[in-house]
């Protein structure tokens, strides 16, 4: 999910069904020109694709997240 209350970030997020809390789990590093998300659970891992200019031209990028419960 894209934010942009301090600056604009790529961020992972949870809500919580029963209340609708919204929370932020880690923010990817990222900043500038952020977009284009894509998601794929595989293997117990959240692989994360993003674009990002933070690091002086836009570029793709991938994390592979571990989810705690």
């Amino acid at each position: 999910m894209r934010l942009h209350e301090s600056a604009a970030r790529t961020a992972l997020c949870s809500v919580d069904p029963a209340t609708g809390a919204f929370h932020e789990i880690p923010a990817l590093p990222s900043g500038g020109d952020t977009s284009y998300p894509g998601l794929v659970w595989k293997d117990g891992l959240l692989w994360v694709g993003c674009c990002s200019s933070h690091e002086d031209k836009t570029s793709i990028y991938l994390a592979k997240v571990r989810l705690e419960k």
